[in-house]
């Protein structure tokens, strides 16, 4: 039997294959956290200084026990903020996030080398063998202010976690019973991002000859925060990026190179490729942002606030 191309689909090969929504909104994920560290949109947690700025009982650095039914007891300890900072360079004038080095177990520095993971997105440590659940773990990193979340991805079960800043919050030392004892897998902390392909799109030919179009896909950038002004300035941020183009990597080549920054587990790779050398390595299309909208702004409550942002972005694709 023969395979002729008139019997076939035109512009996939295999069903494993990210097309084109899937692309985006990986792509625009890594965009975001790029552009949000590059304005210095994080947050540094070192022992020398969290305790005077946070509060000694529970400062920043500090790692609390996590109740994971994956490990045994005593091997997942998590921070008060998930989804820390693995880039360790930013084009911002004041500096760049912290190099995990290592963490301290009762004062006691164990190096980065083996003896445990870090799992980046969900502001965790994994010991290889469970330590003592009475330790003191304490970790210089530094997290995300600002969440972001491809709507594809997102658990079964999310939480959205108010006072995630404040470490006073009672759940906090209620580490059986209190937000904090559940995984980052679940905790959605504000503020954050949920990026999601809409359902307004247009192709037309883009010339005779071929079988090119010009695509016009409209993509949601639901913003939610505890604050009003986040919510506002996040929203302007997005919205101030009209008429950019973007040039857009390949994450089906990426991803077949095995070149992602994270491992499955969410640890780092050796020399991970941050966003620019990703977009340099892996070029795929460039796409432009088009007719960017506010569409809602929501109080559902004094501490929650969403909105909206709706852009159309336009690409050539084959």
């Amino acid at each position: 039997m023969s395979c002729d191309l008139n019997n076939k689909f035109k512009g996939i090969e295999n069903i494993s294959d990210e097309l084109l929504l899937n692309i985006l909104e990986s792509n625009f994920k890594m965009f975001l956290d790029w552009g949000f560290l590059n304005i210095g949109a994080w947050f540094d947690a070192t022992i020398s200084n969290s305790g005077n700025i946070y509060g000694s009982s529970n400062p920043y650095s500090t790692l609390l026990l996590s109740d994971d039914p994956s490990y045994d007891s005593g091997q997942v300890w998590q921070g008060i903020r998930k989804d820390w900072v693995w880039e360790n360079t930013a084009c911002y004038a004041s500096g760049n996030p912290i190099s995990i080095s290592g963490v301290y177990i009762d004062n006691t520095f164990v190096p980065y080398s083996g003896n445990f993971t870090v799992n980046y997105p969900l502001g965790r440590i994994v010991f290889d063998d469970a330590i003592d659940t009475d330790s003191s773990v304490k970790l210089n990193h530094s997290y995300r202010y600002v969440q972001t979340y491809r709507a594809n991805d997102a658990p079964w079960l999310s939480s959205l976690q108010y006072w995630s800043f404040r470490n006073n919050n009672p759940d906090v030392s209620q580490v059986a019973e209190g937000e904090w004892s559940m995984g980052g897998n679940h905790r959605i902390q504000l503020p954050a991002i949920v990026i999601e392909s809409i359902p307004r799109s247009r192709s037309r030919p883009y010339e005779i000859g071929n079988t090119l179009l010009w695509i016009e896909q409209d993509i949601g950038f639901y913003v939610f925060a505890e604050t009003k002004n986040d919510r506002n300035k996040i929203l302007d941020i997005i919205r101030l990026q009209q008429d950019l183009t973007l040039q857009l990597f390949d994450t089906n080549k990426l991803s077949q190179d095995d070149n992602y920054p994270l491992n499955y587990n969410g640890d780092l790779k050796n020399n991970p490729l941050m966003y620019p050398d990703i977009v340099s390595q892996y070029p795929w299309r460039k796409c432009s942002i088009k007719n960017v909208n506010l569409i809602e702004l929501d109080s559902l409550s004094t501490n929650l606030h969403q909105g909206l942002c709706r852009a159309t972005v336009e690409i050539i694709s084959g």
